[in-house]
């Protein structure tokens, strides 16, 4: 499994918000956004035998793990045989996905839930989206807009109206959209959606690692 980095940090974003966690972040990426914020792991990364990521994740001793990117869904069959060694162990398991890539090539049980992206314009890769995989999602998986402006916020509030899925939906604030204005609005359009910072970059800043 070709992996970017492994680290224990606070989880930034999602129903985990404020929880430690312990993220496994895998190498390379299928798209580009134009606000990512991990570039470095679109990079090729280190390849790693499951059974060595596994221990390592289990000598931080906590039950809560996140599998990000890049895209794990690039590396499906050794994600799956991952999640499925975390979840013997009752590990709670978080996989954060693009959402380009069709969900159904993971295989999971109950305590693994997707964080899926639907890439709004500001990304670059609003063609990208696999619509499908909206009705792959269950209760508690969590569906998210990274909204850096108006046109977003619009795309995002049109989606919803469209398909209301059946999970938590968290709208991001990225770039220079004023968080108040953001909160503001969804509260006028009475829109049931959570808005978040990524906290991880509020305490620690633009750092790698965290």
């Amino acid at each position: 499994m070709e992996i970017s980095e492994i680290f224990l940090s606070i989880q930034g974003e999602g129903v985990d918000i404020g929880l430690p966690t312990v993220f496994v972040r895998t190498a390379k990426c299928n798209l580009q956004c134009g606000w990512g914020d991990t570039k470095y792991s679109w990079e090729p990364g280190n390849e790693r035998t499951t059974e060595s990521i596994l221990e390592e994740i289990l000598s931080y001793g906590m039950d809560r793990v996140c599998i990000s990117g890049g895209e794990p869904m690039l590396q499906a069959e050794e994600v799956t045989k991952l999640v499925s060694m975390l979840e013997a162990k009752e590990v709670e398991v978080t996989i954060e996905t693009n959402g380009s890539i069709d969900l159904d090539d993971i295989t999971r049980g109950e305590l693994t839930r997707f964080c899926m992206d639907l890439k709004c314009p500001s990304s670059g890769m609003q063609d990208r989206n696999l619509f499908t995989n909206l009705t792959k999602l269950r209760s508690n998986d969590v569906l998210k807009f990274v909204i850096a402006h108006q046109e977003d916020y619009i795309f995002a509030r049109k989606m919803l109206e469209r398909n209301a899925p059946n999970c938590m939906v968290v709208f991001q604030p990225v770039g220079g959209l004023d968080l108040r204005d953001l909160a503001e609005r969804v509260l006028e359009d009475r829109l049931d959606v959570r808005v978040l910072l990524q906290l991880h970059r509020y305490i620690w800043g633009d750092q790698r690692g965290v």
